[in-house]
């Protein structure tokens, strides 16, 4: 039988009942935690008489019994107990529909799970990568995409599709990115690129292209041909091997004529939508080089070419170097297509950006200059990656270096 008991708030003043109704006891006699409920004064309480108000506050009780007979209340930890098995198999349930996924929703999922982490430019350029993979694997569900499956996908790309091996490299991690993603979220139990080996080509390094001197200077000597603000363009990538983004990203403000320094801050990149931006540098960290007198002579007549053009439009004085005659920034992605027509037209094979930076740094390597400092010329992480990129490559220096050694053991 529910039972009633007077329910009172911090200042003492009645306004309602608590009633329990018995739950019994369990197999070791304790009594259970009983069914309660507050049952509200109803507004004209007190204009009632003490009859009325016994009366209805049995009605009360009698109500709350039944609801507890019905099965109708449950208990705190009951309500705890229903949740945490509701949770249990919405889990279940999550788990089975998460195994009829295919490769297009997740990777569609992984975009919008974690595209806030991740530069525009970087999603982009993921999407770019996956579209491979998402034509092979796109409509299959991704418990079913074996490693003999990754294994044939990766082949294709090294001998079917006549890619770069930089090119097949980048796809393969891209694809084990997503897959991984894929395990945390527990989409698949486990990735299928696991014990694939990450493609090399025949010596197991990536080789990088190159310019010879007598290419190079030939590229100096026909772009004075070409437009001031590109034949500037040309000279800075040749002497001082920065990236694109890093020669886009340039101010004024950023060079020092009077001792050739040139402050590298800023990378420049551009998205649909929101043009032509800075960010930092590849590794975060601004650092200085030094360009020869040839470049900052040729800055300094594009500076004032540059604004005296923009100026005679009643124009702000631009404060990046590289812009288009009515002051607006260019797009970091344009010197890779003027350098190809460039290209084309002096007949110079494979002219990009990336080039002239190699170049560099083979060179100086050539000449006699330390790792360390080429490598804080050309902004690397860390020597290593200077080193396994331009060394190997290097046969002059090795044979010199033969040479120095015969000279000293087997001719001596």
């Amino acid at each position: 039988m529910a039972s009633a008991k007077e329910y009172r708030n911090k200042n003492n003043e009645l306004t309602g009942f608590r009633i329990k109704v018995s739950r019994g006891y369990d197999v070791n006699s304790k009594q259970l935690t009983p069914y309660s409920m507050i049952w509200k004064l109803p507004e004209d309480w007190y204009k009632w008489a003490k009859k009325r108000q016994q009366k209805e506050l049995e009605i009360a009780k009698a109500h709350f019994q039944a609801a507890c007979d019905r099965g109708e209340v449950k208990t705190r930890e009951e309500i705890k107990a229903l949740k945490l098995e509701k949770a249990r198999l919405l889990a279940e349930k999550n788990a089975e529909n998460a195994k009829k996924i295919i490769f297009s929703d997740g990777f569609e999922f992984y975009i919008n799970k974690t595209k806030s982490k991740k530069k525009v430019n970087t999603i982009i350029g993921i999407r770019t990568t996956m579209n491979r993979a998402l034509t092979v694997f796109g409509k299959k569900k991704l418990e079913d995409i074996s490693e003999k499956d990754c294994q044939a996908y990766i082949d294709s790309l090294s001998y079917d599709c006549n890619l770069k091996i930089s090119t097949v490299r980048k796809h393969y991690a891209t694809l084990s990115a997503f897959l991984t993603w894929c395990v945390k979220q527990n989409l698949i139990v486990s990735n299928p690129m696991k014990n694939i080996e990450k493609p090399v080509d025949n010596e197991g390094e990536e080789k990088v292209e190159t310019f010879t001197v007598e290419e190079l200077k030939n590229i100096l000597i026909c772009s004075e041909k070409e437009p001031l603000m590109w034949q500037t363009m040309i000279y800075l990538l040749s002497d001082t091997g920065m990236r694109r983004g890093e020669a886009c990203g340039l101010r004024w403000a950023d060079i020092d004529f009077t001792s050739g320094r040139i402050h590298i801050v800023n990378n420049a990149q551009y998205t649909e939508g929101k043009g032509v931006y800075d960010t930092k540098t590849k590794n975060k960290k601004k650092r200085v080089v030094f360009a020869n007198p040839q470049v900052m002579e040729i800055l300094a007549k594009w500076k004032e070419l540059q604004k005296e053009v923009v100026e005679g439009q009643n124009l702000p004085t631009p404060k990046h170097i590289f812009t288009h005659l009515d002051g607006k920034r260019i797009n970091p992605q344009a010197p890779t297509a003027y350098l190809r027509k460039f290209g084309e037209k002096y007949g110079i094979e494979d002219c990009h950006p990336h080039k002239f930076r190699h170049t560099m740094a083979t060179l100086m390597i050539q000449k006699g200059a330390d790792i360390k400092t080429v490598s804080e010329k050309l902004g690397h992480r860390s020597i290593e990656i200077t080193l396994k990129l331009y060394v190997h490559s290097n046969e002059d220096a090795q044979k010199a270096a033969n040479e120095k050694f015969a000279s000293l053991v087997w001719n001596g």
